[in-house]
């Protein structure tokens, strides 16, 4: 059973707690309490019942069940109890988190595709209605969850279906900030796991690209600038099959840089990795930054001779020369030099 699920219940009904189920390990029911009081519930009217969904506020630090299984779980609360409506993926760890996921002590991988960087979508029917959930809200009041559901016209879903939505203000690559950065893109929701309710088995989806890779070393090889990173399945068909996630190092650090708005941009000319972020950012913005990249040397003569018209350029000359180049770089980018 998904252990929150079956906390909530056991709770309900007055009984005793399986806590090895729930928690891991021996306990109390104070434990297992006190951790869904501190789990993000937002619910909903739907009929005469209200659907519920849970999650965990922060990602666990160890692999207790009831929080692996609170990742944007659904549940409907009846007159009856809890009845589980939607399971999506449960709580996976990124490679060599813990000891048990270090690479010498993981069989060979079964299916690997890459991870996309976007807002996970569940999918399910309740009473009649297709519904769509975010990890922390349903469609009623979730704007990535409504897009879901427009992209999924006469869907007939059968349990949970997960997906990636990818598209503008989803997910890091595609924030919209104050700057104006990151280039806009049309919307794409992306299959990536279907899970069936009755045995609560989970098996992935053909959506994101997939690859033959024959070892976890060959695969940590792949991890460059091209890909945020990489979704490992070592079993499939079970309900909580072992999975692994390999982050990118360069791409996160670069995502990061470009949230800084013009203040990042600015530091990928200074460090000549404008090319590296181009796919990411608008057009006009791209075309102003590589004409400010091409001026590179000539804005930094005229900063070290103190001729660039702006004071606070000239402020930072006293203090830190390249820090000035810096600034003077932003300044071009917001108005032209």
């Amino acid at each position: 059973m998904n252990a929150l699920h079956l906390a909530l219940l056991k709770l309900w009904e007055g009984d005793e707690v399986p806590y090895e189920e729930v928690l891991g390990r021996e306990g109390s029911e104070t434990e297992v309490r006190e951790l869904i009081s501190k789990l993000w519930v937002r619910c909903y009217p739907q009929g005469s019942a209200r659907l519920c969904v849970y999650s965990y506020k922060r990602p666990p630090k160890e692999p207790v069940p009831l929080l692996l299984d609170a990742r944007g779980t659904v549940i409907a609360w009846t007159k009856d109890g809890p009845e589980l409506v939607a399971y999506p993926f449960h709580k996976f760890f990124n490679l060599g988190e813990f000891e048990w996921l270090r690479k010498e002590n993981l069989p060979r991988p079964k299916r690997i595709f890459e991870k996309l960087d976007g807002t996970m979508i569940s999918v399910f029917e309740y009473d009649g209605e297709l519904r769509a959930a975010t990890r922390k809200r349903l469609d009623t009041d979730s704007l990535f969850a409504k897009k879901a559901l427009e992209l999924l016209k006469d869907f007939e879903p059968k349990g949970t279906h997960v997906f990636e939505l990818l598209g503008p203000g989803s997910g890091s690559k595609w924030v919209d900030n104050l700057e104006d950065v990151f280039k806009e893109e049309d919307w794409l929701l992306v299959p990536l796991a279907y899970r069936d309710m009755k045995t609560l088995n989970l098996y992935p989806l053909k959506g994101p690209r997939e690859f033959n890779v024959n070892s976890l070393d060959e695969l940590e090889g792949m991890l460059d600038k091209s890909f945020e990173g990489f979704v490992v399945w070592f079993e499939e068909g079970k309900q909580r099959p072992l999975m692994v996630k390999l982050k990118s190092p360069s791409y996160r650090e670069l995502v990061e840089t470009l949230k800084m708005g013009i203040d990042g941009i600015a530091k990928l000319i200074i460090m000549n990795k404008l090319d590296d972020a181009a796919r990411f950012i608008k057009p006009e913005l791209l075309k102003r930054a590589k004409e400010v990249l091409q001026r590179l040397d000539e804005i930094e003569r005229e900063v070290l001779r103190g001729s660039f018209d702006d004071e606070g350029v000239k402020a930072w000359l006293e203090i830190d020369p390249s820090r000035a180049v810096e600034e003077a770089v932003k300044v071009c980018l917001r108005r032209g030099c």
